[in-house]
Order: structure tokens, then C-alpha cells, then sequence
């Protein structure tokens, strides 16, 4: 049929989620990055389970047009892994790996920290020596 696109063209299409970057964060603001990037990550989840569920579509007619249509429609924007839904929800997962590996390296950060004082004593509270 001309100009007609096939199916893998349209779910390639479909944008990804942003990846992950490199973040640097002074060592102190760990926490509160991780703060913030949860918080996002929850407002985002709300707002995914209450608006996903209306990218699914219901067929108009029975026709042939409608059907193939609707049911191309659900796989690449409401139903699958690499459907928009899917990304959706891949994306707020991977900002819940990132505040816990905000979290570990805070927690790292400070057992070093404390480390660090100890095998120093007082020179290294100090800045002397």
C-alpha cells in the first residue's frame, strides 16, 4: 500500500526516555539529591497510574481499518515493554536504581569521612600537621 508505514517504523517513532547521565554532586548534597530525585520519581508514578491507563483505546467499529489501527495504536503507545507506557514506567524505575545509588554512595561517602578522622585523630578535625 503506498504510503503506508510499517509497524516497526512507527514504534521506532515512539521517543525513549532521556538516559542516565553522569551526575556530580558534592558530597554533602548526596542526600539531598536523592531527596529530590525520589520525590520526582513519586510525583511522576502517581501521575503514571492515574493517566496510563487512557492511552489504551477501544475500537470504534469492527471494521478492518479500525481494528489493526487500534490494536497498532495499543502495542506501541499503551501495552509492552518498548511501547511509551513501557518506557514510562522503565524511566521511573531507573530513577529509583539512581536514588539508591545516591544513597549507597552517601552512605560510603560517610563511613570514609569517619575513617578518614579516625586514622587522622585530631590533625585531620584539624587541618594542622
Amino acid at each position: 500500500m503506498p504510503g503506508s508505514t510499517p509497524l516497526s517504523d512507527l514504534a521506532s517513532s515512539v521517543p525513549s526516555a532521556p538516559g542516565v547521565a553522569d551526575l556530580i554532586v558534592a558530597p554533602e548534597k548526596v542526600l539531598d539529591v536523592a531527596r529530590v530525585v525520589e520525590e520526582q520519581a513519586d510525583a511522576l508514578e502517581d501521575k503514571l497510574l492515574t493517566r496510563l491507563g487512557e492511552l489504551r483505546i477501544d475500537t470504534p467499529s469492527a471494521d478492518t481499518v479500525s481494528t489493526n489501527s487500534v490494536a497498532a495504536w495499543n502495542m506501541i503507545v499503551a501495552e509492552g515493554e518498548g511501547s511509551y507506557a513501557g518506557e514510562a514506567r522503565a524511566y521511573v524505575a531507573n530513577l529509583r536504581r539512581l536514588v539508591a545509588q545516591l544513597r549507597d554512595a552517601a552512605q560510603k561517602y560517610h563511613v570514609n569521612d569517619q575513617e578518614q578522622a579516625a586514622a587522622f585523630g585530631d590533625r585531620g578535625a584539624h587541618g594542622t600537621h
